[in-house]
């Protein structure tokens, strides 16, 4: 059969990439051989929220006890797996309404690139065979098969002694002991689900010399703080080296990330491991080099329109290695298919919030202050303590911050870190912000709603030249 768009991955770049090709008027086929959805609805993004939102209430009983509540949580692990599975199937099921209401055609099966305008597909009733049973013609390819689950090079490492990211969603009780290994956004939100669930001890492990790593320093600062605050142990500048069964448990051997063999730090006796240190692309198989698309260790090279090498041949999401987000691959995907029928879209990475679901929660949008002073960019930092917005205390955790970036000359904003509650929602004020080349001024003149925690935003505006007016000015010109 002929189409104009066929689409391989039915994960968030390709079902949203298969609706806006439909709006366009391109016969589309999204062809996909799991469920859609993808990592982000199947293992990812929702399963894990939907595992954080009974987290929220577990950890923050004591907050409303303050309050003059007496509420106890208690949990049971069955009940809260089984919801997580069915807020899983809901999600999966309206991605299929979306295609289906929009025309789409759904092929399920494992797709192979014969030619720049071929697409095979194996059938699932073809079991181990591997020969290609049907196919489709069609004048363009979007290529978003995703990412899989990049397991680190640990002796020992199985099974039955370390899981991957995906192991969390197969608990049918609650372990006494964990160790993860990765301190990355997965690593946080699943310490703070464990901890909360119950697992008397959780050990995160992380091989640079901060949480998140690649966020703002005041970021990880703040998520070490926020972890051992929980009870949680955090192991910076160490890796793990070796996986073994040791009686009903595992021992779970570290060293320092420098490579020295002593650290001072025994080996971990746990009952589970969980390895969550990254990702790698989902393209083995896919046939990319049959028609020459740039693929260096299975990442797809693309330019900023989501085209590859291959001119009718494009990428999008997690596959292309750009930025490993649902939200991202989400707008890669509509741009690959706009750019495939004749507009002309540049994918914005500057716009892609990065946040971790802790409780409270981080985000990040934009440039930060160390990537722009090692760029030679001459930039003014402003942040606003949490502790000082009312908003903040009526709701009982006064923690976090928020803290602008911005240019010297015009005071555009450049970028934004958050860490408190809502953080996911304020970020994209700022992701708004940097979109529309907004100012200082322009932030201060916006009227934020009182009390609201957005007071914030223009408090952290007001506080790059020293003048928000919630907060002590000490003598320097410094605002605590």
């Amino acid at each position: 059969m002929d189409y104009d768009v066929c689409i391989i991955g039915g994960g968030p770049a390709g079902y949203l990439a298969g609706i806006r090709a439909a709006q366009l008027g391109a016969k589309t086929a999204v062809i996909e051989m799991d469920e859609l959805g993808g990592v982000c609805t199947n293992r990812g993004c929702i399963p894990t929220k939907a595992l954080l939102e009974v987290s929220g209430p577990l950890l923050l009983s004591g907050k409303w006890a303050d309050m003059g509540l007496g509420v106890k949580c208690s949990l049971d692990i069955k009940q809260a797996m089984g919801r997580m599975h069915d807020v899983v199937g809901y999600v999966r099921a309206g991605i299929h309404a979306l295609l289906d209401a929009h025309g789409v055609a759904m092929i399920k099966g494992r797709a192979q690139i014969i030619d720049r305008y071929t697409v095979g597909i194996t059938l699932p009733s073809s079991g181990l065979s591997a020969s290609v049973d049907e196919g489709v013609r069609t004048k363009s390819v979007l290529i978003a098969t995703g990412s899989v689950p990049s397991m680190p090079d640990i002796q020992g490492a199985g099974h039955d002694t370390v899981l991957s990211s995906d192991g969390l969603f197969m608990m049918s009780e609650v372990p006494e002991r964990v160790a993860i290994v990765g301190g990355g956004a997965i690593g946080i939100e699943y310490a703070t689900i464990l901890k909360s669930f119950g697992t008397k001890r959780v050990v995160l492990i992380e091989f640079m010399d901060r949480l998140l790593p690649f966020m703002d320093p005041a970021i990880g600062a703040y998520e070490r703080d926020l972890m051992e605050r929980l009870g949680i142990e955090v192991i910076l500048s160490h890796k793990a080296t070796k996986a073994s069964k040791s009686g009903k448990g595992i021992r779970l051997e570290i060293v320092p990330a420098s490579g020295s063999a002593q650290s001072g730090i025994g080996p971990l006796d746990v009952d589970k491991v969980f390895a969550v240190t990254g990702k790698k692309p989902n393209t083995a198989g896919l046939g990319l080099d049959t028609i020459g698309v740039s693929a260096p260790r299975g990442w797809v090279d693309v330019n900023r329109a989501m085209r590859t090498s291959v001119d009718n041949v494009y990428a999008a999401g997690d596959v292309n290695g750009i930025k490993l987000l649902a939200h991202a691959a989400f707008h890669q995907g509509m741009i690959a298919v706009e750019n495939m029928l004749g507009q002309e879209k540049l994918f914005e990475p500057g716009l892609v919030p990065s946040v971790v679901y802790s409780i409270p929660p981080v985000a990040q949008v934009g440039m930060d202050e160390v990537s722009a002073r090692k760029a030679g960019m001459d930039v003014k930092t402003g942040v606003f303590d949490l502790a000082n917005n009312p908003m903040s205390l009526v709701h009982g955790d006064p923690s976090g911050f928020i803290k602008v970036l911005s240019d010297t000359r015009y005071g555009r904003v450049l970028g934004a870190s958050i860490a408190g509650e809502s953080a996911y929602e304020l970020i994209s004020v700022f992701a708004l912000g940097i979109a529309g080349e907004v100012t200082l001024d322009e932030l201060r003149r916006t009227v934020f709603a009182h009390p609201s925690l957005a007071e914030g935003i223009a408090e952290s505006a007001w506080a790059v030249d020293g003048l928000s007016q919630h907060t002590i000015s000490t003598k320097n010109g410094v605002q605590k």
